[in-house]
């Protein structure tokens, strides 16, 4: 019943890939429901593999990557993902767009997203 949790709710992508790194299960536990429901309907239409780098993080981590007290993923609400391919990169900030994400940064690398209505729209080019 246990592995159930783990795809609650969801059609193509597990709780556990949004788990902090020292804490199994926190995915499940803590992540926001929206940005994880949001990347699975991008998955589901898309059938695309998704490489997810960080979302949730337990205050050890978040003290241990010097993360900012309020920064989202923190509290389960940002998602980063490695995206190396500027088309699928381009093609996921538009899905984020139209489902009304207004926070996204994005490098060569990486595509950023939070769904933190506390802060204000963005859309930031990170340099590295």
């Amino acid at each position: 019943m246990e592995n159930n949790k783990d795809i609650e709710g969801l059609d193509y992508l597990q709780w556990s890939l949004f788990d902090s790194k020292d804490e199994v299960g926190s995915g499940y536990k803590f992540m926001e429901r929206k940005p994880v429901l949001i990347l699975d309907k991008y998955v589901k239409k898309t059938r695309y593999i998704l490489e997810i780098e960080l979302a949730y993080v337990s205050p050890i981590e978040g003290n241990k990557n010097n993360l900012a007290m309020r920064d989202s993923h923190r509290v389960g609400h940002a998602v980063r993902l490695r995206m190396i391919s500027p088309k699928k990169r381009m093609h996921l900030v538009a899905f984020l767009i139209k489902e009304g994400v207004r926070r996204i940064a994005f490098s060569k690398e990486y595509l950023y997203f939070d769904t933190d209505d506390l802060k204000e729209p963005m859309l930031n080019y990170w340099n590295y």
